[in-house]
C-alpha cells in the first residue's frame, strides 16, 4: 500500500490480502454464492457483526472485546437464535425471522 504498485491476484492471496482468488469471469458467481451463505443467516446476527466490525476498527482492544459480548449477549435472546438452534437440532434449514 506505501508503494502504490499494483500486484497480481496470486501475490495479494499469499499476502493475506484476500480472502479468495477465482478464476476470470467467475467473479459474480462467486460472489453470489457468498451473499447466499450470508442471507441463510440471521438478518439481526448478520446486521451485529458487521456493527461491531466496523466499530472494531476505530476502538481499543478492550473496547472490542466488550462490544462483542454484549452482541453475543443481545443475540441469544432473540427468537432467531431460538430458531437456529431449533433448524440445528432438526437438521433443517432456519426459517429466521429477524427477531
Amino acid at each position: 500500500m506505501l508503494t502504490g504498485r499494483l500486484i497480481d491476484a496470486e501475490t495479494a492471496d499469499r499476502y493475506g490480502l484476500v480472502s479468495r482468488v477465482v478464476p476470470d469471469g467467475t467473479v459474480v458467481d462467486a460472489a453470489l454464492e457468498i451473499a447466499e451463505e450470508i442471507v441463510a443467516n440471521s438478518p439481526f446476527g448478520v446486521w451485529m457483526t458487521k456493527e461491531v466490525m466496523w466499530s472494531n476498527l476505530e476502538t481499543s482492544m478492550q473496547a472490542g472485546i466488550d462490544l462483542e459480548n454484549r452482541t453475543q449477549i443481545l443475540t441469544t435472546f432473540s427468537d432467531d437464535m431460538g430458531e437456529a438452534m431449533s433448524a440445528f437440532l432438526q437438521k433443517r434449514p432456519p426459517d429466521f425471522q429477524n427477531r
